[in-house]
Formats: structure tokens, sequence, C-alpha cells
């Protein structure tokens, strides 16, 4: 009865740190895109504009005019404050990765069950985080004289606003096999590993177990990758364009590998049971 009470803390501590880990990493990215759009309205070419004309008033006025002065500091603060939700939500997610590896030494350790039952709580924390984390920045700019570096349009991406995008698009096919691939495909593989997991007598789930392995195969890192590029090419403008990642595709990767781990770690237990 005891061990059962602490195998049951240990899940919910667990769980309850690792969520919130989640959240605050969720929460900087999501603060980093919302303040990168708005240095992207300031850079705009229309504001560009409006700067170079108060440079000017401010030079012929001897700074009694001090407006664009006001401009460049208010744009410093920005890029501050985005730079400091930028290295937040890598600590964080660097912090659920560090989380993720502890559990797993811990499970060939003690090889407890409620440590497998933890690992399948932090592949569907992963997950979630992998939908609605940005996983992909787009900036569309040039560098135009004058004017200096315009950025004409910013974008940062999740798995489920591209989804959205696709489908505006009409392109229904391609929005079809990634969302097959990257919401349908581990949800199916994740309730059955729970189920997996809290039945006992594992011989009896020979058919569920078979399943669980074949579709695994096609939940794996390249096909997130494919979908990665359409993101990328649905996005993709004229002028020069810069793209990179950010942390959605960091736990959508983690989710791939602790589901791999799991099941074959269940897969495993059935053939030695």
């Amino acid at each position: 009865m005891k061990a059962k009470i602490a195998g049951l803390v240990y899940l919910i501590f667990i769980a309850c740190v690792a969520a919130a880990i989640a959240y605050e990493s969720w929460g900087n990215a999501v603060g980093y895109s919302h303040t990168v759009n708005k240095i992207t309205e300031k850079l705009h070419m229309e504001d560009n504009l409006k700067n170079s004309g108060k440079k000017i008033l401010e030079t012929i006025t001897f700074s009694l005019y001090e407006g664009y002065t006001e401009s460049v500091n208010e744009l410093k603060e920005l890029k501050a404050k985005s730079e400091k939700y930028d290295t937040n939500a890598y600590r964080f997610t660097k912090a659920f990765v560090g989380i993720v590896l502890l559990v797993i030494v811990i499970y060939f350790i003690s090889g407890q069950q409620v440590v497998l039952l933890s690992m399948i709580f932090l592949s569907i924390t992963s997950l979630v985080v992998g939908w609605f984390s940005p996983i992909l920045e787009i900036t569309a700019y040039q560098d135009i004289p004058v004017l200096g570096n315009t950025i004409f349009q910013y974008e940062s991406k999740s798995i489920v606003s591209a989804l959205y995008k696709i489908m505006d698009k009409g392109q229904y096919a391609i929005a079809g096999i990634i969302l097959l691939f990257t919401v349908v495909t581990p949800i199916i593989k994740t309730i059955l590993l729970l189920i997996l997991s809290f039945q006992k007598k594992l011989h009896l789930s020979a058919g569920k177990v078979k399943f669980l392995t074949h579709i695994g195969k096609w939940s794996m890192l390249d096909v997130f990758v494919v979908a990665v590029v359409v993101t990328y090419f649905s996005t993709k403008t004229n002028g020069q364009t810069d793209a990179n990642l950010q942390i959605g595709i960091y736990y959508f990767s983690v989710y791939v590998i602790l589901s791999m781990i799991c099941t074959y770690l269940i897969t495993f237990k059935r053939k030695k049971n």
C-alpha cells in the first residue's frame, strides 16, 4: 500500500513539474513571437520612412525634437524583451529535456511500472506543447538604400496554425497528410500506450501490441520533417527570407523519441513475460 501511494505521489510530482516547465516554455515562446511581431510592425517600410523623417527633423532641430531617439529606444527595449523571452523559452525547454532524461535513467535503474507511466505522461505533455508551440519562424526582408534593413513579413508557425493556413490555401490533401501523421497517429499511439501500460497481463494484448508496433513506424521524425518543410514553403515570400527552428520542433521530437522508447519497453516486457 505504501509503495502504491509513493508511486502515485511520484507520478503526480513529475507530471506537475514537467507541465509547469512546459507551460513556461510555451508562454515565453509565444511572448517572443508577439514581441518580434511588434518589432516587425515598427520596422515596416512605412515606419522606416517616418523614422527617416524623424531623424532629419531631430538633426535640424539640434535634438530639441527627440522623436527619432524615442523610436530607437523603444525598438531597443522590444529587442531586449524578445531576447529575454527567447532565452527563457530555450532554458525551460532544456529543463524539460533534463527531466525526461532523468526519468528514463530512473526507469532503467528501477524498472517500476509507475516510472513507465510517468514517461508516457511526459510524452503527452511533449506532444501537446509540440502542437501549439512555434516550430518555425519566417522573416522576409530586403536591404533598401537609405531605409536600410526593411522587414516585409514575419510569421511564426506552430503545427496547428500551419495546418489552418494550409487549409485556407485549399491544399486539403497536404493538410490531411500532416493532420494524420502529426495529430491523429500520435493520439492513437498514446491511447494504446496508456491502455497497455495499465494492463498487467500483457499476453492478452498481443493484437494491440502488434498494432502499436506497426503504427509506430508511421510516426517517425522524417514525417515531421516533411511537415516542417511544407510549413516553410507555405509561408515563403519574395525577397530575402530567413527560416529558424523554434522550440515546438524540440518538444515534438521528444514526444517521438519517448513514444518509441515506451513502445519498445512494453513490447520487450511482453516478450519477456
